[in-house]
Formats: structure tokens, C-alpha cells, sequence
């Protein structure tokens, strides 16, 4: 007999990462970067950028690319972790996507020291 408990589980699978990507598209403001992860936005909502690290914007695209100041490349999702690889950069960063909303973003790195980059979604620039 036919089973759909496999086909249910690939189409949520598929679906569900496609939610992530379609959730990512857009351009994100960078507000600030902070030691370990941080997974809520609640204390952060009100935050504005005044990092000591600067301003950035990050543009992801429909098509699996992205631009951020001046560089772009392409990236994937895989399991909730954002692989981005720069044109001309053999290497690829991967960031666990700590929590995303229609305003907020939460990238976790998990390279060198852990800390939590967080992002706002800049509004009317929608990819």
C-alpha cells in the first residue's frame, strides 16, 4: 500500500525551508553585534544602531544572492544554518538563523568567539 508519511514529511520539509527563505528576502539594517547567542528580540526591539562596528545593510534576494556593502554572493539554508559564500572567497560562512520575523533578524556565529549579529528589516525595499 502506498505510504504518505514519508511524501507528508519531505513536503513540510520543503516547505518549511522554503517559509525560511522567503522570510530572509529583503533588505536588513545592522544594528549591533553581542556576545553568545540570543535567540528572543524582546530587550533588543528598541535598539537603534550606534555600534562601534559600524552600519551595514544586507540584501537577500529571491534567487539565492545577496549584497552587503559593496560585496555580494550566494547562500543557502540548510536546517535553519545560513551558508553564504562571497564571489571570488573559496570560503563559505555559515550562521545559524537565531530567530527571524517580518522586522527582525538573528544570525548566530558560532567562528571565533560566539556572538549574535542582530538586523532590522528595512522597510519599501522588499526583494
Amino acid at each position: 500500500m502506498f505510504n504518505l508519511k514519508p511524501i507528508l514529511f519531505y513536503f513540510l520539509l520543503l516547505f518549511t525551508a522554503s517559509c525560511s527563505s522567503n522570510k530572509l528576502s529583503g533588505s536588513w539594517e545592522f544594528i549591533d553585534i553581542y556576545d553568545g547567542e540570543i535567540r528572543q528580540t524582546d530587550t533588543l526591539k528598541t535598539k537603534t544602531n550606534n555600534s562601534r562596528y559600524g552600519t551595514g545593510i544586507l540584501t537577500f534576494y529571491r534567487d539565492k544572492t545577496f549584497s552587503s556593502i559593496g560585496n555580494n554572493g550566494t547562500y543557502q539554508i540548510e536546517n535553519n544554518l545560513l551558508k553564504m559564500k562571497y564571489h571570488g572567497d573559496e570560503k563559505v560562512t555559515s550562521m545559524r538563523i537565531s530567530n527571524i520575523s517580518k522586522d527582525y533578524l538573528l544570525l548566530f556565529s558560532m567562528a571565533g568567539s560566539p556572538k549574535t549579529w542582530f538586523y532590522k528589516k528595512v522597510r519599501g525595499k522588499e526583494k
